[in-house]
């Protein structure tokens, strides 16, 4: 038998090895030619990594000593003149536990049945070590029946089985893993043991420890054998001090203040309100040495853009000095512990103020006047202050003016000789204009639903016109509008193949789908109020055409509604947005209910004592539908609509009260139409919306307008007269980091009536929920009025202070009184702030703040019908009733609301799942007192009197607004 083995203390002289081998082989084979003998190609084996390999005779009787060696024993005692065939019998692999043997015999090159041959079982040799899975690798050769058996004989390298991470504070893992990721480390779990990736690990450790401020971590990486074959890698990291940035001095500044100048450098400059006095260093940074190469170049940027062109900084040096312990100590501020910081002193050579004397073009050729281009591209003329800032900003509207007629292969290389005595600068532009390009053809890949034509009739290029980049990227804004599809990039949402030959392009727009369903739920549970549970389903891609269709519907004990729309984005092919929607909604009106809501107590054991006919009970049930049609202004993001809706709403009275109430008096209360009879609504609203947000589900730049005017008429079909304006606006901005957006919403409506009629009390606003001001319940805000009213009804006593009865019945009496109602307000403003930062996936964390207010503009509107209030001064003359609504005090202000929301991105039901906290810092708390119009010579006794002040008269507790809430939702509050 004869073997070769190789151990990681040989590797550094195997190719030596190889060498001598494959030498002595060859003498070998010149030596015994006449007796022929089987050639042994693992003569020579590297004794030691500290020596040269040196060719070892072969010992047939002895092995050698040393542990790596290459030994050949006599082959097995044959017959004289028959030697085993030179041939290969069969390849055995002895050692692989984890590694399969089909794996092995796939990465050599030697096969069953081979002739045997030295250089290929080096070559096979070398493949298995080369593949790096092995610590050692011996290669074994026995006589067989019909020829060699080759054996391989492995010790595999162990496996990385856990990785840990000890004494890290100020980085956490996933921040360790994604640096590994990002620089490529290649350390992970369950792979092979390499010293080089652990090394390479250590200092990746390192370098993100001094980002952090560590300058002087330390990092060890312990190595633990964890049986049978795997190891355990600890990394011990001792961080030490966190240095953070002292003082900064910037010497050498003439023309710019210390402060102007540290503004410009944002990697180290303090953190702190931004030109202010007080409040404009308020922490200090975390010192990062690599950081502050940035920030001299963005000093020597902020000295160009401003015209001194030649401005750089010289030096910059860095002094450590220990700090805190001792002094002041105030908490945030000023915590005054004992740490490290680093003073940062920058020179800067300002130069001199350049201005801008000729400019000159090369390779202009579209354009016959360029110099023309200089001032409204550039923002420059002669004279002025030389910018780089401008130059860059000109640049790249030259890109796009080029860029606008085809010639997407644009590039401009600008060069410059500032003449240092007079302060002038003489700029040249060399241009090369490339091709001018059009579209042959425009495919598109991965829409497995939405059809092409859907695609195609929201591209503003087409084939066979110039390739305009501008147009290009507007399309693909107007693609993303869609919501179709996963967010598109203008520079790699398409494979642009250009053709120089016939100046055309191939454009193929790469989609990917995203889920077109939407589902939104919501729901409560109150032992006073009842339950509700609402759900909406809508999809915004129907059958792939880009129709919508949606299906809201709310079930509950004091409402119910079901609305069903559909809206065609293009009617028979052509730009016009035409739809419906149909709707019915049922409200049941309990007056022991309501009023238990209103105190935050159950009252309706107490109403019901009164008698269940003197209660106001009734259902109002509306229904109706809306259709619309807008059409888009020419290459814009503008659209004009317009909507007629025609809706119907009915009173069914359930108690005696009621059915009193409703004929006499109108709107719960107030003048217009008699809901008994039904009050029809016919409305026709223009609208004009204009829309530049990149994204309808998660936006992240682009503004939004929306203005509307309402009329309603008796001219129309009706018998509601009412004007309502609407106005609603969003904004939104990248925030102050990467992929942070700032949200802004406003939303702004007015309704009044004209003709001697008043708005119904449906149609006027109500505010609180997710979708306005976030603290606060559903419709909970509204201003809180106290009409004139009848059906209070009080029990008589006794001078004594007993209970009058007759024939054991109480006896009691109607007396007049102010009910208290909320009407909604004619007028709702509603302001909405969110800072959304994504925290991982679909995940993100959003800071909002609410405000919303809901007024009476026009109190004179709310008012009792003519019939009824003579109908009262008649029944209770020394009332003096006016038919003027009492307001609540303080129940018109302004709400406020504020808070924390997390907000989780669903992608099957294409719509956030949202749970927020939300604190609000303004609200109604009061008591409601109706005002006493009832006087004493009315009643029969003092004792009736006090009962009547104590009942009707009574002060409650308002508590509906509560301090802070919690809830859980879906969808966006915009």
């Amino acid at each position: 038998m004869m073997f070769l083995r190789l151990s990681r203390l040989s590797a550094p002289v195997l190719c030596s090895a190889v060498i001598l081998i494959g030498a002595h082989a060859a003498a070998q084979n010149q030596q015994q030619q006449q007796p022929p003998k089987p050639p042994n190609p693992f003569e020579t084996v590297p004794q030691s990594p500290q020596e040269p390999p040196k060719p070892v005779q072969p010992v047939p009787a002895q092995p050698p000593a040393a542990p790596p060696a290459a030994q050949q024993p006599a082959p097995a005692a044959r017959p004289a003149g028959q030697p085993p065939p030179n041939v290969i019998e069969a390849i055995e692999f002895r050692g692989a536990r984890r590694v399969r043997q089909d794996t092995l015999q796939a990465l050599i090159y030697t096969k069953k049945g081979d002739r045997f041959d030295e250089d290929s079982l080096h070559r096979d040799f070398m493949a298995l070590w080369n593949s790096g899975r092995f610590d050692d690798i011996r290669i074994e050769r026995e006589p067989g029946k019909d020829g060699w058996i080759i054996r391989f004989v492995v010790v595999e390298r162990p496996v990385v089985r856990t990785i840990k991470y000890e004494g890290n504070k100020s980085v956490s893992v996933s921040d360790i893993l994604d640096r590994y990721k990002d620089r490529k480390v290649g350390l992970v779990v369950e792979s092979q043991y390499d010293p080089n990736k652990v090394q390479r690990a250590k200092n990746v450790l390192i370098d993100l420890l001094a980002e952090h401020g560590h300058l002087s971590a330390t990092v060890d990486p312990q190595i633990r054998r964890v049986p049978p074959s795997s190891l355990e890698i600890t990394f011990k990291i001792n961080e030490g001090p966190k240095v953070k940035v002292g003082n900064i001095e910037i010497t050498g500044n003439t023309v710019f203040t210390d402060k102007e100048v540290i503004r410009a450098m944002k990697n180290l400059h303090p953190i702190g309100l931004p030109h202010s006095i007080l409040f404009e260093n308020l922490f200090a940074k975390t010192y990062d040495p690599s950081k502050l190469d940035e920030d001299k170049s963005r000093v020597q940027v902020f000295y160009q853009e401003h015209g001194y062109f030649t401005a750089r900084v010289t030096d910059a040096m860095v002094t450590m000095r220990k700090t805190g312990g001792q002094g002041m100590h105030i908490p945030l501020f000023h915590p005054n512990k004992p740490g490290t910081a680093a003073d940062v002193n920058v020179t800067v050579e300002e130069g001199k103020l350049y201005h801008l004397n000729n400019i000159s073009f090369t390779g202009v050729k579209f354009f016959r006047t360029p110099e023309a281009l200089m001032t409204p591209l550039f923002g420059m003329s002669k004279g002025d202050v030389f910018s780089t800032a401008k130059l860059r900003k000109g640049l790249e509207n030259m890109r796009k003016l080029y860029g606008d007629f085809g010639f997407i292969d644009f590039v401009a290389e600008p060069s410059f000789d500032p003449m240092a005595d007079s302060g002038l600068m003489d700029m040249s532009l060399s241009v090369d204009e490339g091709h001018q390009f059009f579209v042959r053809r425009i495919d598109f890949s991965g829409n497995t639903t939405t059809r092409d034509k859907v695609i195609r009739r929201q591209l503003l290029i087409d084939e066979g016109q110039i390739f305009n980049n501008r147009l290009w990227e507007l399309s693909i804004l107007r693609l993303n509008q869609l919501g179709y599809f996963e967010p598109l990039k203008a520079e790699d949402a398409a494979d642009i193949k250009r053709d120089t030959k016939t100046n055309t392009v191939d454009i193929t727009l790469k989609v990917k789908e995203r889920g077109k369903n939407s589902i939104q739920l919501n729901g409560g549970v109150s032992g006073i109020a009842g339950s509700f549970i609402g759900a909406s389903y809508s999809t915004n891609n129907f059958l792939g055409l880009g129709e919508t269709l949606s299906l809201s519907s709310q079930l509950g004990t004091r409402l119910r509604s079901v609305q069903f729309g559909f809206t065609e984005p293009y009617l028979f092919d052509h730009a016009v947005q035409t739809g419906f929607t149909l709707y019915v909604q049922r409200y049941n009106y309990n007056q022991a209910q309501e009023a238990s809501i209103l105190a935050g107590t159950n009252l309706i054991s107490y109403y019901n004592a009164l008698g269940t006919q003197n209660l106001l009970n009734y259902v109002q049930n509306g229904y109706g539908g809306t259709v619309f049609v807008s059409y888009p202004l020419k290459r814009s993001f503008a659209r004009l609509g317009l909507t007629y809706g025609y809706n119907i709403s009915n009173v069914k009275t359930l108690t005696t009260a009621a059915t009193n109430y409703f004929t006499y008096i109108d709107f719960e209360g107030v003048g217009g139409p008699n809901q008994l009879s039904g009050i029809r609504t016919s409305t026709i609203t223009p609208s004009y919306t204009y829309n530049s947000i990149n994204n309808p589900i998660n936006p992240t730049g682009g503004r939004e307008l929306f203005f509307s005017l309402g009329f309603s008429g008796s001219e129309l079909g009706g018998n509601v007269n009412t004007i309502q304006p609407t106005l609603d606006a969003k904004y939104f901005h990248a925030g102050l980091k990467k992929g942070h957006v700032i949200g802004l919403h406003l939303s702004a409506r007015m309704i009044i009536g004209y003709g001697g009629k008043t708005a119904p009390p449906f149609s006027r606003f109500f505010m609180g929920g997710e979708n306005d001001v976030r603290g606060f319940n559903i419709w909970t805000i509204s201003p809180i009025v106290y009409l004139p009213s009848d059906v209070a009804s009080i029990q008589v006593y006794n001078s004594d202070g007993t209970l009058r009865t007759n024939k054991g019945v109480p006896v009691t009496m109607t007396i007049p009184s102010y009910q208290v109602t909320f009407p909604g307000g004619d007028t709702s403003v509603v302001g909405n702030f969110e800072y959304r930062i994504p925290i991982v996936g679909p995940v993100t964390l959003a800071l909002f703040a609410d405000a919303g207010l809901d007024k009476l503009l026009f109190p004179s509107q709310l008012r009792l019908n003519a019939g009824r209030l003579e109908q009262l001064n008649q029944e209770f003359p020394q009332a003096g009733f006016t038919g003027v609504a009492y307001i609540q005090p303080g129940s018109q202000q302004l709400r406020t609301s504020t808070g924390v929301e997390l907000q989780v991105l669903m992608p099957v039901v294409n719509a956030p799942f949202r749970v927020y906290w939300a604190y609000n810092p303004t609200r109604f708390e009061g008591t409601l007192a109706a005002p006493i119009v009832a006087d004493k010579s009315y009643f029969p006794n003092t004792a009736t009197y006090n009962n009547a002040v104590s009942s009707i008269g009574a002060v409650l507790p308002y508590s509906v607004e509560r301090s802070a809430m919690f809830r859980f939702t879906v969808g966006r509050t915009f």
